[in-house]
């Protein structure tokens, strides 16, 4: 038995760890388009639409996370197509396979796959030996180092990582986290709340500091600011490379991620 599949009381929600981690990856990207001033968020029948109008397919986005009409999942593509972004059509199983079937004339092909991953419960998040200090970003002036981290990190323009980086400043359910080693920003890490469900996004360390320790301090701080803030589950979608990292810490992968972009 696994922690999903645990006795739990009547008097707490219930929780589904597909439909937790599909939900909250929806709203945060949901929550850049809102708040970022090139953002547009829109809905095409069971299809949620979320475009923070950068030059990354990462923050614009069709998911696909429920099997479409197929003539929703056409406008949506059209839609965002015509925004002029490189995007991704964001799909999981059973729904992928309506993607697979009509991606010639959607003229989209395979990006990828990504784990999505839960952890549960958070009732205790353990500290972990490492030379960073993590801090919530509390300020524009911390949020510019957080950019210059995170444009670091992931090797994405400043014309990415600002805008996206403002919205989710501004934003009631995200919170920005950086890490700092000997005073240095080393690490970014963002929080994203939907209802008991803690979201883990942007776990970033810069290539100097790595192999220290400071993604996974970045990542069970914000975990343990989640739990703080009332959640019971952490879910986050994990990169190759983060992905020991998370089953070493417990989180499970409940979920594959199946990326598909514009052919031309």
């Amino acid at each position: 038995m696994t922690d999903f599949d645990r006795d739990v009381d009547p008097a707490e929600e219930a929780f589904d760890p597909v439909a937790d981690a599909n939900e909250n990856l929806r709203r945060a990207f949901g929550i850049l388009a809102e708040e970022a001033r090139s953002g547009e968020f829109r809905q095409f029948g069971p299809l949620t639409v979320a475009s923070a109008g950068v030059q990354a397919p990462l923050f614009n986005r069709v998911f696909v996370f429920d099997a479409p009409p197929v003539a929703d999942l056409s406008a949506a593509v059209a839609w965002m197509a015509d925004r002029d972004v490189p995007f991704w059509v964001t799909a999981t199983d059973p729904a992928v396979e309506v993607v697979e079937r009509h991606r010639a004339d959607l003229d989209l092909v395979k990006a990828g796959e990504q784990p999505g991953m839960a952890l549960a419960p958070l009732d205790e998040i353990s500290p972990v030996d490492s030379a960073a200090e993590v801090t919530e970003v509390a300020d524009p002036d911390e949020r510019e180092e957080f950019s210059t981290v995170t444009a670091s990190a992931f090797d994405w323009p400043r014309d990415v990582v600002e805008p996206v980086d403002r919205a989710a400043l501004a934003a009631d359910d995200a919170r920005l986290f950086l890490g700092r080693v000997e005073g240095r920003p080393a690490a970014s890490g963002l929080l994203v709340r939907t209802g008991q469900v803690a979201g883990v996004y942007t776990i970033g360390v810069v290539e100097e500091f790595r192999r220290r320790g400071v993604g996974e301090a970045m990542t069970r701080e914000v975990l343990r600011a989640g739990r703080e803030a009332g959640c019971r589950v952490g879910v986050l979608q994990s990169s190759e490379m983060g992905y020991p990292l998370y089953e070493r810490m417990g989180f499970e992968t409940v979920v594959t991620y199946h990326h598909f972009e514009p052919a031309t």
